[in-house]
């Protein structure tokens, strides 16, 4: 393809967006209300999970070591095969006179009634025990379970059951969704765009009686659908970019929230931005595409 045909191709496109503009507003409109939508809904959900997994960061295996252990033992050997588990990201040791300082300092008052246990420490060394992933944590428990110096606590199993359980519903439930609005999307979106093709059926006769070919005809409205899903899904990006962090801010700034944890807009936007332009940009291109083939047909 000639550089001069390419620039014929391009400038048409863009000479069709104005004549038409009335139509091509429509189509823009159509295409950024359809991706706000769905990225909308992307972001609840990829909140829901961040705040699933900030829930699963905080939870970990707690493993009391005998007391009969020595400490050359722990360090040099029991603390190393913990952190070389594959389903292990870190682990925390806490000393048995930390442990109690701790309890001691959690005790707003009265605390000096128990200062006497300074003498005689009854709490054990602890391994405080996190894994990448709640899912590994039955093979986990495998393994340490075949360790004889430590005892576990074997509370976390219900907790993890639940967790992994609301998290996996959460991800399909999104994914569903999200394919769902996108597919309705798609057809709304194409029916807009039919609608501004149809609507130079005449135009597009002409050019067949006169000889142009099928691709001459249909590159500049291929080339106009990709600028309409470009403009289409660039509008909510940043629609959503710029309010999520004001709403998060917001919410932030209401006491009775603080507890909720957002995922930054940075780190979301890396996924909103080629979501929502990709998406525009394909329905762009297969709408055209898909509605000029019709009327090819003259």
């Amino acid at each position: 393809m000639r550089p001069r045909t390419i620039r014929h191709y391009i400038t048409e496109a863009f000479r069709s967006l104005v004549i038409n503009r009335l139509m091509s507003f429509a189509s823009i409109l159509t295409v950024a209300s359809c991706i706000f939508i769905v990225s909308l809904f992307y972001l609840l959900a990829a909140n829901i999970d961040y705040f699933l997994q900030q829930m699963e960061g905080n939870i970990s295996i707690i493993a009391f070591v005998d007391d009969d252990v020595p400490a050359d033992v722990m360090q040099n050997q029991v603390l190393p095969r913990l952190e070389n588990m594959p389903q292990v990201q870190s682990v925390i040791f806490i000393s048995r006179d930390q442990a109690l300082r701790d309890w001691l300092q959690g005790l707003e008052g009265g605390a000096e009634a128990f200062e006497s246990l300074l003498l005689n420490n009854p709490l054990p060394h602890t391994f405080e025990i996190y894994l990448y992933d709640l899912r590994y944590h039955e093979e986990a428990m495998v393994i340490l379970q075949g360790m004889p110096e430590l005892n576990l606590n074997h509370e976390l199993g219900s907790t993890v059951e639940i967790m992994t359980t609301v998290r996996d519903v959460v991800q399909i439930t999104s994914l569903v969704l999200i394919g769902v609005l996108a597919l309705i999307a798609v057809v709304l979106i194409m029916n807009t765009i039919r609608i501004t093709v149809s609507s130079r059926q005449v135009e597009i006769g002409i050019m067949k009686y006169v000889g142009a070919t099928d691709w001459f005809i249909r590159w500049p409205f291929i080339i106009e659908g990709l600028l309409i899903g470009f403009i289409g899904g660039m509008i909510p990006a940043l629609v959503c970019r710029f309010g999520y962090n004001w709403l998060v801010g917001v919410i932030e700034g209401i006491e009775w929230l603080n507890f909720l944890d957002f995922m930054p807009g940075e780190d979301i936007f890396v996924y909103v931005l080629p979501l929502a332009v990709g998406l525009g940009v394909l329905i762009g291109l297969v709408g055209s595409a898909v509605s000029v083939r019709r009327y090819l047909k003259v």
